[in-house]
């Protein structure tokens, strides 16, 4: 078995939905020589996008070819709609594309369960809808996006979120989300991807570590994609930050360091040494087959390079199936 945490759908069937409920705010898929883009109402056009953003059969072809048993469905970070300011409609499209990724999910038991998402600029419609997804079995966790339109995972306005999400006992997959520092130099190359993702997720990292939201929800189970950023490299410079630096132990009266094995990451390094190092520092109970599917940036072949980074069959079964699926097992507070 492998079950792989980090994987993005866009589902015809939410097109259509959207379409018809908030056309300003929905795509039209257009073919262009050969190739898939999304054509937005604002006159933003998207791609090229693998079909198998949105098809599902090519994505369980691609499953298939790939040896992956099972994908936790999730939003792509476009389309998290943070920046839309009418709630209604925010929470109208996070429902959307949830109720689509549920009935992939209904229609194909085995292979797919859902990551839902939540309109995080509007709190409490947020609630509202992960009081509805905590009813539907085939939610597994969530995905949050690693900022808010720029605000930060500690702002008092998410602090009901986070309690509401650890009573829950759903896990969080945080996924880079449209990283704006240095905008003049990280335009340059798709250094706004290569740069840009790790350092949003080592961000939103230290803001939960130093913000305290660790310590306050105590359940709560975070998974950090392409490895974590930067954190499993530099907790040693976050711990001693901690003891020498009197505005990072506000809020943290704990070690970061102490709070390291509160995360798990997934395996998206592209590189077997990264890998072998993100499994020595956290162990292979904290890391989760992760492939990004279907994006340019995705690996191609994950469970291959997996094994070739992992020596013994036990760890190379804690990757691939145990621990993703400790991840995605919902515990609620009772």
């Amino acid at each position: 078995m492998s079950v792989d945490i980090h994987a993005h759908t866009i589902p015809e069937s939410f097109i259509s939905a959207l379409g018809a409920e908030l056309p300003d705010l929905a795509p039209t898929i257009e073919q262009d020589a050969g190739s898939w883009h999304f054509r937005y109402p604002w006159g933003q056009r998207i791609g090229p996008v693998p079909p198998g953003m949105f098809d599902t059969g090519e994505r369980l072809a691609a499953m298939d070819k790939q040896q992956v048993t099972m994908q936790a469905l999730s939003v792509p970070p476009g389309h998290f709609l943070y920046d839309v300011e009418d709630h209604a409609q925010a929470a109208a499209a996070a429902r959307l594309h949830n109720d689509a990724m549920i009935e992939m999910a209904r229609a194909h038991p085995d292979r797919f369960v859902v990551l839902g998402t939540l309109p995080l600029q509007a709190p409490e419609a947020a609630l509202a809808e992960l009081d509805r997804l905590s009813g539907i079995e085939q939610v597994a966790g969530l995905e949050f996006g690693t900022n808010v339109s720029g605000t930060g995972f500690d702002h008092p306005s998410l602090a009901e979120v986070w309690e509401s999400v650890n009573a829950a006992g759903m896990g969080v997959v945080l996924h880079p989300n449209n990283f704006e520092g240095a905008p003049e130099r990280m335009h340059t190359y798709h250094l706004r991807n290569f740069v840009g993702n790790p350092t949003d997720t080592t961000l939103a990292a230290g803001t939960l570590l130093f913000g305290g939201v660790l310590v306050k929800n105590p359940s709560l189970r975070i998974a950090l994609l392409h490895g974590g950023g930067f954190l499993p490299y530099q907790i040693g410079r976050f711990e001693h930050g901690w003891r020498v630096r009197p505005e990072a132990h506000a809020q943290l009266d704990v070690s970061p360091r102490h709070l390291l094995d509160r995360f798990f990451f997934d395996t998206l390094t592209h590189d077997a040494a990264s890998l072998r190092f993100l499994i020595e520092r956290v162990g292979p109970q904290r890391v989760c087959l992760g492939s990004d599917y279907p994006f340019d940036m995705a690996d191609a072949d994950p469970v291959r390079t997996i094994r070739a980074a992992i020596e013994t069959d036990e760890m190379l079964e804690s990757v691939l199936d145990v621990t993703p699926r400790e991840f995605l097992t919902r515990r609620p507070r009772v």
